[in-house]
């Protein structure tokens, strides 16, 4: 859960641990694995202008990973952890920090409704490009807070 980071007494960079565990799933169906996990750190600049920077800590959109659209079956890590340091941080610039989990893309509702049946019941929709069949899910932890003095 979300919390607020004490103050800031020197230069000393807060480190974040992240770790996550893929839904285990059911006997049926099994849970979809992870591609990876990111540090978003947000801040305002002395603008007034919010920024954001997106750090990938752990796994890889590139894992070669696939999804298979006759099977639904699916590629990936059942755990991701990693600790970051925030390179960038100022103790006088107030940030907010949270973790974004990414599971491997994975089948739509459609495409299981498509797979269950034999290749000739399928209706014509189940083969067409235009409707998405995939989809990519993700969590997201609630906010850590630094408050500058």
């Amino acid at each position: 859960m979300g919390s607020v980071l004490p103050p800031c007494t020197d230069a000393t960079a807060p480190t974040l641990f992240i770790a996550a565990l893929a839904d285990p799933g059911t006997q049926a169906y099994r849970g979809t694995p992870l591609q990876r996990l990111q540090i978003i750190k947000g801040w305002v600049d002395d603008d007034g202008f919010f920024h954001e920077e997106i750090y990938d800590v752990a796994g890889t959109a590139e894992n070669g990973a696939t999804v298979s659209r006759d099977t639904c079956a699916v590629e990936g890590s059942d755990s991701l952890c990693a600790t970051r340091t925030d390179s960038d941080f100022a103790p006088s610039r107030s940030a907010v920090y949270y973790a974004r989990i990414l599971e491997n893309p994975s089948c739509h509702w459609n495409a299981w409704q498509c797979i269950a049946l034999s290749s000739e019941e399928r209706p014509s929709a189940c083969a067409d490009p235009e409707i998405p069949w995939e989809i990519h899910e993700h969590a997201w932890t609630s906010p850590i807070w630094y408050h500058a003095d």
